[in-house]
Formats: structure tokens, sequence, C-alpha cells
């Protein structure tokens, strides 16, 4: 079981907590927002893989989100389905290195920070892990995600340069 969690929390914070990061800058910011939607959705499907995407988004920002996120569990919601689905932060407005905006109205719109958003999810997939490890409830959750035929288990891929008519693609 623990080995199973900490391959799992490796692989997490490799591809999660390790790389968001190096988007947090004016080309990198808007995928930085869609990767800590996807990141936090991940943690949902090992927190409660038996609920729909939204009921389990929503009950894993409820429990591990900073207060001031937990307030706007259902915003984040919408903010997740248009960023996915329509790259539109809907009643966002997006932010990086505005630390001081995080949160606020601007324009009619809320402000959110990008590096105060990126350290919720380390707050949150921090306060996880570690509940997981001593709380059998959560680890009964995070075996039959982990059983799933839909992406559970951790995937080993690589990436391949092929070359067209001499030409590298």
């Amino acid at each position: 079981m623990h080995s199973d969690i900490d391959e799992f929390r490796e692989h997490f914070d490799s591809m999660y907590i390790g790389a968001i990061p190096q988007l947090l800058n004016e080309n990198g910011a808007f995928l930085a927002f869609l990767a800590i939607v996807t990141a936090t959705e991940a943690l949902a499907g090992f927190y409660a893989p038996t609920l729909g995407s939204g009921e389990r988004f929503r009950a894993f920002v409820t429990v591990y989100f900073p207060m001031q996120l937990k307030e706007r569990t259902e915003e984040l919601w919408r903010f997740r389905n248009l960023m996915v689905h329509s790259f539109n932060p809907g009643n966002f407005v997006l932010t990086y290195h505005q630390s001081r905006l995080h949160l606020t109205e601007q324009n009619g719109l809320v402000a959110l920070n990008a590096e105060d958003f990126y350290s919720a999810l380390v707050i949150a997939s921090t306060a996880y892990f570690e509940a997981l490890a001593s709380d059998s409830a959560l680890q009964k959750n995070f075996l039959a995600r982990l059983a799933e035929d839909d992406g559970g288990s951790i995937q080993t891929f690589s990436f391949q340069r092929h070359k067209l008519n001499g030409a590298a693609a």
C-alpha cells in the first residue's frame, strides 16, 4: 500500500508540483491554471472515486484547499469546466506575479493569481497525502481508483521525434 502511495506521489510531484512553476511566466501562465485544475481533478479521483467528476472535484476542494478558495468551490468547478472545454476563465481574471490582487475584485471579476492558486494546490496535495498515509477509508479509495481502467494507475510514456522526408517534425 505505502509503496503504491509513494510511487503515485512521486509521479504527481514530478508531473505537477515540479513542473507547474516552470509555467509561471507570460507564455505559460494560462497553461499553469489548466495544470492546477487537472492536478486537482487527479487527486479528487483518488479521494472519492465513486463520485462523479464534479462532485469529487468539489468535495476535494472543500476538504483540502485553503478557506478562501473553499468558499468558491462552485466557482472553481465552473472555472475548471470553462478552462478545459473552451479556454475561458469565466468569472475570473487571470494574473501572475500579482499576489496582491489574488481573490480581489478587478473590473467586476475576481482575480485569480497563478502563484497563489499553485500554492493552494501544494497545500491541498500535501494535506491529502498526509491524510492518505494513515486514513484507511482514503487508502481504500486510493486503491479502488488505482485499479480502475480509466487512468487510475501510473502509465509510463515517452515522446518521440519523427522525421518527415528527412526533416524533423
